[in-house]
């Protein structure tokens, strides 16, 4: 069984106005335990639909979502979120400008446990824990969890998200485009760090990325979305070994469609 379905998602906007917009149409995927997808597709593919869809964000119009064969599409985002976590484009989204890192790291290490649990102040034995998951991005921002976020810089603040969202390990991790608004030196610091937390805690992950190069290099099975469906799939070696110009011939033969380099990348 598959850890994650998504069966037959439909989503459309402003149905029956002449802005209606179909942009998830008859959508099948399954992800298994482990999977580290990378997810592409042009302006409107229904990339952004597809991971709203899964976080609870979004309602599907019809199709349903199983996680680990029970189906949570009737679920809020707060309670889909004790086992779906999420990174945004933009840093300041995962992080709380006026709290410290330790702070921060708090509300996410407490996140989905009873309201009883919630308390101001962070514990000795919290502290350690946090501490040790920042000693392991390499930043040393062990040395500054009394900081506040709004004092870190955007590849600063995008590594602790990603901490926080795998403080408690999720069942699956969404990356929503988490490098598009930083500069390359720095997107590069941040899919590294991503590598090491999926593949040290094993972690199931769907990632987002306008970059076709990060899309091909990171992970294990690389899905194209095109008009609301999935027109190219490969997984293993095929996608270790695809180029970009092999990409484009796949989603030309799947789809038959041409797009250019720069539809893909920018969209």
């Amino acid at each position: 069984m598959a850890l994650l379905t998504l069966s037959n998602i439909h989503k459309t906007f402003e149905k029956g106005t002449v802005n209606e917009n179909r942009v998830l149409q008859g959508l099948d995927l399954e992800i298994e335990q482990g999977d580290f997808i990378s997810v592409i597709g042009g302006n409107g593919a229904g990339k952004s639909t597809l991971m709203n869809s899964i976080a609870g964000v979004l309602t599907i119009d019809e199709g349903d979502i199983f996680l680990e064969g029970q189906s949570i599409k009737k679920l809020s985002v707060d309670e889909r979120s004790k086992d779906i976590s999420r990174v945004f484009q933009d840093p300041r989204m995962g992080t709380a400008t006026n709290l410290t890192i330790e702070e921060n790291m708090a509300i996410a290490y407490r996140r989905g446990k009873k309201r009883s649990f919630f308390k101001k102040s962070v514990t000795e034995a919290e502290r350690e824990i946090f501490k040790a998951a920042l000693i392991d991005l390499g930043l040393g921002l062990e040395n500054r969890m009394k900081t506040d976020a709004n004092f870190l810089s955007g590849g600063q603040r995008q590594a602790l998200t990603l901490a926080m969202a795998t403080l408690v390990r999720p069942k699956v991790l969404l990356l929503d485009e988490h490098t598009a608004a930083l500069d390359p030196k720095t997107s590069d610091m941040v899919m590294n760090l991503t590598r090491k937390i999926v593949e040290e805690q094993e972690l199931t992950t769907l990632m987002i990325t306008h970059n076709m190069e990060h899309a091909i290099e990171y992970g294990n099975r690389l899905v194209m979305l095109y008009h609301g469906k999935i027109v190219v799939d490969v997984k293993g070696d095929e996608k270790k070994n695809l180029t970009v110009a092999e990409l484009m011939d796949l989603f030309h033969k799947n789809s038959g469609q041409v797009l250019n380099d720069d539809a893909l990348v920018f969209g």
